[in-house]
């Protein structure tokens, strides 16, 4: 059937068949007849206002009679006047009711996206995880977390990104799977991170990173990078490749290697008493002594980069290990998941109470977020006496700090 309706028709309808759609008739729990109605006041506001223009009102009553004569509607007056109190569904014309409005009935709606949804299932444990909630949820008559449209661009990313095995682009992922180098970005990347971390098992701390941090983060997991990720090296360093190749690095000459390189590194042999893995590229930048190697791992050290670690240590067994990082709750969790998900004995330097007391000045106060994550640690008894100390004092101090003023010095 093919009729020109008026925005309010069209508006009277689909009210009328979302109460239709939300009842228990709709999902066959009532054995009694049940009516679907809504007052025209959901629809026009004013209709009984003393104010209101009587040509609008007289307007509104012709259209709704329009949709009564075409027997898409019952309409209850009240007593004695023309006003209308009641607008009811006809239910013997709802499937032309769903046709002349061009509606998918929710039943067909809901099949569909569960069909969807199963088509993508059996491959992958996340999208088994994420897949089932939603398909519980359409089995409850509770609409998905997203629309269809949407549903499906997620479900591409998510298998593209737990197949892939090499290094790939923020905007590369986008316009193979979306086409459109920027849409990633703008509409999925928070979508996909979100279901990562809720249905996924990701042996990783995210409890310290704020949400640009901890997409990035948990992007880098299935090799998703807003930019090339490198890892620097400075000191006196042999790096062996498995083709044989080999690379020396000395304090004067560092070196950055991209992160997808790391797998093809057989082994690396450290000339050095200690290794220190820095925080942050400037201080890594700034510092320097000869008798130490420098690792800066561009990034919060995800899964790879920790494997990576891992395999520096099996080689250099007599070298010892530090982090330098900011002297606050947040420098203090990534020491702990360094030591927690490498199992290297990772020892601070630089990030003792000493230091803030010598740089008190550049020291800054503690936010409300700082407190709480310093307390966590003082739970587990991780560092307590700088834990106290930062409390105490309520203070904190990025190491950029030190690394400059320890170079100057």
């Amino acid at each position: 059937m093919s009729l020109r309706l008026s925005k309010i028709q069209k508006d009277v309808l689909n009210m009328l068949l979302d109460v239709y759609e939300n009842s228990v008739t709709y999902k066959g729990k009532n054995i009694k007849n049940q009516s679907f109605a809504i007052k025209p006041e959901k629809i026009f506001f004013e209709y009984n206002g003393d104010y209101t223009d009587q040509d609008e009102v007289d307007q509104f009553n012709r259209e709704l009679q329009s949709l009564m004569e075409f027997e898409f509607v019952i309409l209850d007056y009240e007593k004695g006047i023309p006003v209308i109190s009641k607008i009811k569904l006809n239910t013997n014309s709802i499937n032309e009711i769903y046709s002349v409005l061009k509606r998918e009935d929710i039943t067909v709606k809901r099949n569909r996206e569960i069909e969807m949804y199963t088509q993508y299932m059996g491959v992958y444990d996340i999208m088994d995880a994420f897949c089932k909630s939603q398909i519980e949820r359409l089995n409850a008559y509770k609409d998905a977390k997203y629309t269809s449209d949407i549903a499906i661009n997620i479900l591409k990313l998510l298998k593209y990104m737990l197949g892939n095995n090499n290094d790939i682009m923020e905007r590369e992922l986008s316009v193979a799977v979306l086409g459109d180098t920027k849409l990633f970005e703008k509409s999925y990347k928070s979508r996909i991170c979100s279901i990562i971390e809720e249905y996924g098992e990701l042996e990783l701390d995210l409890s310290v990173l704020d949400k640009k941090e901890k997409e990035k983060a948990i992007l880098e997991e299935y090799q998703v990078f807003s930019n090339p990720s490198y890892i620097f090296f400075k000191g006196n360093v042999d790096i062996h490749y498995v083709d044989g190749s080999s690379i020396s690095v000395t304090p004067d000459n560092p070196i950055a290697i991209l992160s997808e390189a790391i797998a093809r590194i057989e082994m690396i042999r450290v000339n050095s008493n200690r290794i220190v893995t820095v925080e942050n590229l400037t201080s890594y930048n700034r510092i320097n002594d000869k008798k130490s190697t420098f690792i800066y791992l561009s990034g919060y050290h995800n899964t790879a980069k920790q494997r990576f670690l891992k395999k520096i240590a099996e080689n250099n067994s007599g070298v010892s290990w530090f982090h330098f990082g900011d002297i606050d709750p947040d420098g203090y969790f990534i020491l702990m998941n360094l030591i927690k998900k490498t199992g290297i004995s990772f020892v601070p330097l630089y990030m003792d109470i000493q230091q803030l007391i010598k740089y008190k000045q550049y020291c800054k106060p503690l936010e409300k977020n700082d407190m709480v994550k310093a307390n966590s640690l003082l739970k587990i008894h991780f560092y307590d006496e700088v834990m106290k100390f930062i409390l105490a004092n309520n203070c904190k101090l990025e190491q950029e700090i030190i690394s400059w003023l320890y170079e100057r010095n």
